[in-house]
């Protein structure tokens, strides 16, 4: 069984070889999104069942686990790679800020210079399975993917947003891969048919307060717009304005993900695990802001709201010299900002998973 897509890039898309430089399609980057919507889709409660059921499908190194059952495959199509993400975004607040780290200066003042595949670039992408169910898993984790996240550095960000052209076959399992929406209220029917199927195939759980997932998420349609750049740059700017106005809530504002740097007073909120021990140095984002595009020049700004889980509390560490001193203040995370986020937004339409 095989699934073949002839795509295209509607947003700059960071994706880059080994070197973390050189721009390279990477089959490894796509199935680890896969991966990734997967679990998010599956939503269980159970780790270990969660990652057994995991590498039956794609794969795993633990002692076990065996080679995948999918394989992803990408072709460069007609590529065109741009040096500085500037050159496309001008002067638009909205794009400045959602893609700030790919062309601001580092703490020593060394500029990030990243290439990025430009808009309008194209490449065909393919999955192969002999195995009736991984197929299916795997469709649909593709689907969202695409249709729900982009791929590469800023992808939760606007970055790396994809339109299917084509699709051979079109109907996999009942899920359409080609977005013919015209209006809002299209894309809503377009996107909760193929979304029951989606949650169908990944055989979905009532939900898990573990990890991040789909389960009772939101998904905000705006109005379509006749440029990738227009739609992403009204969202972007309507997060900036909004979080602006919240900088001094500074033990509210890491819903959005962490770390939160406050280089004035040389302080960062991270996520903790407990009172003493750090989680990690970084928790990803729970808000996807993405482009999807319709039938002919329509562009559709998109909001998603995921279902954070996983973390609960946040810890204030403050700098001493090169390193992070452990937190002298831990706090209870809170999502009630990201409700006041979505009433600001004043969506067209609103998605309840």
């Amino acid at each position: 069984m095989e699934l073949k897509l002839k795509c295209k890039t509607i947003t700059p898309m960071f994706m880059a070889g080994a070197d973390g430089k050189t721009p390279e399609l990477r089959s490894s980057e796509f199935k680890g999104m896969m991966r990734w919507w997967w679990r998010a889709i599956k939503a269980d409660d159970d780790i270990g069942k969660l990652r057994k059921e995991e590498a039956e499908i794609f794969g795993g190194t633990g002692e076990g686990e065996g080679k995948s059952k999918v394989r992803v495959i990408v072709k460069p199509g007609s590529i065109d790679i741009g040096n500085d993400v500037r050159e496309v975004i001008n002067d638009d607040p909205g794009l400045k800020y959602l893609y700030y780290s790919t062309f601001s200066l580092r703490a020593r003042g060394e500029p990030i210079i990243r290439k990025y595949y430009k808009p309008e670039s194209s490449f065909s992408l393919e999955i192969v399975s002999f195995d009736y169910y991984s197929f299916g898993k795997a469709s649909a984790a593709l689907w969202a993917s695409i249709y729900l996240g982009g791929f590469g550095t800023r992808a939760r960000r606007g970055g790396g947003n994809l339109a299917v052209e084509s699709a051979e076959p079109n109907n996999i399992k009942g899920i359409e891969f080609y977005c013919n929406a015209t209006s809002v209220d299209e894309l809503e029917i377009w996107l909760k048919e193929n979304l029951k199927i989606v949650i169908q195939l990944c055989n979905a759980n009532v939900g898990s307060l573990q990890y991040t997932t789909l389960k009772n998420g939101k998904i905000l349609l705006f109005k379509p717009l006749r440029s990738w750049r227009d739609a992403l740059n009204v969202i972007g700017e309507r997060f900036k304005n909004f979080r602006n106005n919240k900088e001094e809530e500074i033990f509210e504002t890491p819903a959005f993900g962490m770390p939160v740097m406050h280089n004035r007073f040389s302080t960062r909120l991270v996520p903790y695990e407990n009172r003493h021990e750090r989680l990690s140095d970084r928790w990803a984002s729970p808000v996807i802001f993405k482009v999807i595009k319709g039938k002919g020049e329509n562009y559709f700004p998109v909001v998603i709201f995921l279902n954070p889980g996983g973390v609960n509390l946040i810890g204030r560490e403050e700098r001493v010299g090169n390193d992070w001193d452990n937190a002298k203040e831990i706090q209870k995370i809170t999502f009630k900002i990201l409700s006041s986020f979505r009433d600001y937004l004043k969506p067209t339409k609103e998605l309840t998973l």
